[in-house]
């Protein structure tokens, strides 16, 4: 699902950089390791993970901000799941129990739940089409990790063993006209992601997206309870129409609920 609205996901190489590393359009052995993750996360029937974030934001003024969050996020498939998200914009939990969508905008205190379609991906799908909200990460959670992944890209190349924090990766880089993104997958352990990064050619001052993926787990205990919301006592509820509201982004000096 990497297109231009999808793509609050992901990473990048500079095109000068991928030319002297003289690849081929599509690298059999990217492939083969972004077909392991796949497989490994659509096999694995539950898992949880955490991430930490930072998306940059060109100011007016042409300087470009940082801004930090982090991310967990709990899948229970087909048709479940839960994650909650703090940092410098927002503070917000969401909810999926294969009926409907909610979300908890919890630094102004209102929730906006939709009804969606009963599979993971097609609500996912149906958020982005229908109201235009792409889940940051999404792509990672998709039934198919590598289509998702794939999309769009016109080069994939293999980099060699880096490393993300102490863990060896095997560094993958994919590209179009106007994207590029990076993914790191593990090399010592299971083929799981541990660092995703876009670069928005196509955007004034070429803001990038990182995510660095940390406390996996395959085998988590989900009780039913997480997946179902509650509607917190004085919380606001917003019609459908507004959740494209809940996404604006709320400087963390600027908190309203207390």
């Amino acid at each position: 699902m990497i297109t231009r609205r999808a793509l609050l996901l992901a990473v990048a190489l500079t095109w000068p950089f991928m030319a002297a590393a003289q690849i081929e359009p599509i690298d059999e052995r990217a492939k083969e390791i972004l077909v392991e993750m796949s497989q490994l996360l659509a096999e694995t029937p539950a898992y949880a993970f955490r991430t930490e974030q930072t998306l940059d934001e060109v100011l007016d003024s042409g300087l470009k901000a940082q801004f930090a969050s982090s991310r967990t996020v709990a899948v229970s498939k087909p048709n479940r799941a839960a994650g909650h998200a703090d940092g410098d914009l927002l503070s917000a939990t969401f909810w999926y129990d294969g009926e409907t969508m909610t979300f908890l905008d919890e630094r102004h205190f209102r929730y906006v739940r939709v009804e969606v379609p009963e599979t993971l991906d097609t609500a996912l799908d149906f958020l982005a089409n229908e109201y235009d909200i792409v889940m940051p990460l999404a792509d990672f959670v998709s039934d198919d990790v590598y289509a998702a992944l794939t999309q769009g890209a016109e080069y994939m190349t293999y980099l060699g063993i880096h490393r993300v924090g102490e863990r060896r990766c095997h560094h993958l880089a994919l590209a179009n006209e106007w994207l590029e993104w990076q993914i790191w997958v593990d090399a010592e352990g299971p083929a799981l992601p541990r660092k995703f990064l876009i670069n928005y050619m196509d955007e004034p001052g070429e803001p990038q997206f990182t995510a660095v993926f940390h406390s996996w787990n395959l085998n988590p205990e989900l009780s039913d309870e997480l997946f179902l919301f509650e509607p917190p006592e004085g919380a606001e509820k917003m019609e459908a129409r507004a959740l494209k509201s809940l996404f604006e982004p709320t400087p963390s000096g600027a908190e309203v609920h207390k």
